[in-house]
């Protein structure tokens, strides 16, 4: 008599045979055949309007020692309202480049009216705040003297007057720089007018404004 095979083996057998004999099972998806959901074609973007002149803009910026900082400080100013048709030109890039100065020394000086009168400042320092405030609106009344020297044509004030804010700029530091002790609480507000009075220089220069 045939020995009973394992029920491990009889099992694998039997399910052998159930295999060869059952139809193939085929796994059909409950979404097969149902057309693809079509994706939604993002949205083209919105199309950027261009400033008036700003390609003057960029060639007169390229033509400074600051690039990027003259290209974002006159994008960052109100745009001239234009006659229909008129394009921005050199005088106007100048206006343009003067007025983030005038705005820049304008926040220098209250900061530095500001410290002269906090308690906590050093009281050597009160000295040098009190030249700085002093020197800004000195600036201002220099960029007042190139806007009218550039209305009027004037190109030996302009560039004048241009060269007078960059030395009313360094009239500040130099307060702090013979008193090496202090902290010179305006250095970096003194470096970035620096770097814009020096391109309004440039680009006076490059449009021959100066």
């Amino acid at each position: 008599m045939r020995a009973m095979p394992p029920p491990l083996l009889a099992c694998l057998l039997t399910l052998l045979v159930a295999t060869a004999v059952a139809p193939t099972a085929v796994c059909v998806s409950k979404k097969a055949g149902a057309p693809a959901k079509p994706k939604s074609a993002p949205a083209p973007p919105k199309p950027i309007t261009p400033i008036p002149g700003a390609d003057i803009v960029r060639s007169l910026c390229l033509k400074t020692d600051y690039p990027d900082l003259c290209t974002s400080s006159l994008s960052r100013q109100p745009q001239p309202h234009l006659p229909g048709g008129k394009r921005l030109d050199g005088a106007g890039v100048l206006r343009l480049a003067m007025a983030a100065v005038r705005g820049r020394a304008a926040e220098a000086r209250e900061a530095a009216a500001a410290l002269a009168s906090d308690p906590r400042t050093q009281p050597q320092a009160l000295g040098p705040l009190r030249d700085c405030v002093a020197s800004f609106d000195d600036l201002a009344d220099s960029l007042d003297g190139a806007e009218e020297a550039l209305a009027a044509g004037d190109r030996g004030t302009t560039g004048t007057m241009l060269d007078t804010v960059r030395t009313d700029v360094d009239t500040c530091d130099q307060g702090f720089e013979e008193r090496r002790e202090l902290n010179p609480v305006m250095a970096e507000r003194d470096a970035e007018l620096a770097k814009l009075a020096s391109n309004c220089l440039a680009i006076a220069t490059a449009a021959g404004l100066r």
